[in-house]
């Protein structure tokens, strides 16, 4: 008889334990869902944010609003407020209205290069060339181009004519390396012009190629003025081309002598 009752008590014991234990777990359990879903303030679109919007400004003209949410439903970078650290940064593409605006949407602000991949230190320049200048549409971005100038020598001053040679007299064509090595970064065509009184648009259509070039300043230069003022013609380069450059040719000199300062 005192065995059972001993059994009975042992078997009590552990039934208010394993009561205990699960009360204590499903508070617990309860506890952290009532913490998860606690509600906190974020920012939503309020309507769309333009790529490239300063996070600042988008606050002030009324595109973000302020929203509470589920503590559990929110990601760890969620934007509560547009504070001193994002102010400045920019939207890195378009948040479209209702989205939650997160830290990682915005960046730091760069100038925009309209798509093109700029190498660095220098800049896009675009000149137009004919069919024939521009090696007969053989040329695609990424290709390597040397530039010849022709240009006019006025009473051939400072022209080479080779040994034996009179000076020459009159006006001289000239041709010479502009630049060695130039990188293209886009091929295009010209938008054909509308026409005007004195010139029907059948007249007045877009010719040629445009290419975009990769210059530094002094070589923009080179290409804009010489663009202007000479004729440029283009030469693709191979793997293994060389083109050091010099005085070039002209047509005192040209048929006469290997090169001009020979």
């Amino acid at each position: 008889m005192k065995r059972r009752m001993i059994v009975l008590g042992l078997a009590l014991l552990l039934a208010v334990l394993g009561t205990g234990a699960v009360y204590v777990y499903v508070r617990q359990a309860d506890s952290r869902a009532v913490a998860g879903k606690q509600a906190v303030s974020v920012l939503i679109a309020n309507e769309r944010v333009p790529a490239g919007t300063v996070a600042g400004d988008a606050g002030k003209r009324g595109l973000l609003r302020t929203a509470r949410m589920p503590g559990e439903t929110v990601p760890a970078d969620a934007l509560t407020t547009v504070d001193a650290d994002v102010a400045q940064l920019v939207a890195g593409a378009d948040i479209q209205p209702g989205q939650l605006v997160l830290r990682s949407m915005f960046v730091a602000h760069k100038p925009t290069t309209a798509g093109l991949a700029i190498p660095a230190g220098k800049v896009a320049v675009t000149v137009q060339f004919s069919v024939v200048q521009e090696v007969a549409g053989h040329l695609v971005a990424g290709s390597h181009v040397v530039v010849f100038d022709t240009y006019t020598v006025l009473n051939g001053q400072d022209v080479p004519t080779g040994d034996g040679l009179p000076k020459a007299q009159g006006d001289v064509q000239a041709t010479r390396v502009l630049l060695p090595d130039v990188e293209i970064l886009a091929v295009g065509k010209p938008v054909a012009a509308s026409g005007t009184e004195d010139k029907p648009a059948a007249e007045s259509s877009a010719d040629g190629v445009l290419l975009t070039l990769a210059a530094d300043q002094r070589q923009a230069e080179q290409l804009i003025l010489r663009a202007q003022t000479g004729s440029l013609y283009l030469a693709l380069r191979g793997e293994d081309s060389e083109v050091p450059g010099g005085p070039g040719v002209n047509t005192r000199s040209l048929g006469n002598t290997p090169s001009i300062g020979s």
